[in-house]
């Protein structure tokens, strides 16, 4: 049992009364999008470099949110590496979940104002 099952745990009653009959914990999941691999591709300094990144349909998310950066993007998209299964994040309430397409940078590119140089 990790910190965040713990207070998780301490927090939602019903996931305790299901740990104290089953014994079980709560599940961690590693939240995962197309987009969110395409990101994980490029190193934190690249995804700064990225200005003015927008949301789209066609990257798997039913919105038009603007982030200032990349990293930003993918901060709100993946704000842990472990999250507990059926535990809300902003950017799970947005997704696609029909969408498993693979994304390349030319997806990604009409959607970025201002693309760095160095990513090809």
């Amino acid at each position: 049992m990790n910190s965040r099952q713990m207070r998780y745990l301490a927090t939602h009653p019903r996931a305790m009364m299901d740990f104290r009959a089953t014994g079980r914990l709560p599940r961690m999941v590693a939240p995962q999008s197309p987009l969110i691999t395409l990101l994980e591709t490029l190193s934190p300094r690249d995804r700064q470099a990225m200005r003015g990144v927008m949301l789209h349909p066609s990257l798997g998310y039913l919105t038009g949110i603007r982030f200032h950066n990349a990293e930003q993007l993918y901060r709100w998209l993946k704000p842990a590496p472990q999250m507990i299964e059926g535990e809300s994040h902003p950017a799970e309430s947005h997704r696609n979940k029909r969408f498993h397409q693979e994304l390349s940078f030319d997806d990604l590119r009409p959607f970025v104002a201002d693309w760095p140089a160095r990513i090809s």
